[in-house]
């Protein structure tokens, strides 16, 4: 009975300690090193994104950079016709047709010593 006293306590005192820790967490300060320098860009919905000085972000397809305050567009280049993957030379198979295999044979288990595997006593 002393055991599970002990238990049902424990896990009380558990439960409070995890809501007395929780507030804590919510209102913890940023500890991003980026310092408050940052810059703001705007996308073509009209959204503001706020970009920590020296992040790179992906927006609208391109690439939207925060360096010392400023912004830099950067259009990534084109891959393929059209923005579509890589044009091979050749038409190269996704999954080859796999050949069918035999397993070889194992050799027969000899006897160590040429002594007989089981002996019957009578």
């Amino acid at each position: 009975m002393i055991n599970s006293k002990f238990k049902y306590t424990a896990t009380l005192l558990g439960a409070f300690a995890v809501l007395a820790i929780a507030p804590a967490t919510a209102f913890a300060a940023d500890n991003d090193d980026s310092g408050p320098g940052g810059c703001f860009y705007t996308d073509a919905d009209g959204y503001s994104i706020p970009i920590h000085n020296g992040e790179d972000v992906f927006v609208d397809g391109k690439i939207v950079s925060c360096r010392g305050g400023q912004i830099v567009v950067t259009t990534p280049p084109q891959r393929g016709v059209q923005g579509l993957r890589p044009q091979l030379d050749g038409k190269l198979p996704v999954l080859a047709e796999a050949s069918p295999t035999t397993k070889p044979a194992k050799p027969p288990r000899l006897p160590a010593a040429d002594a007989p595997i089981l002996i019957a006593t009578p």
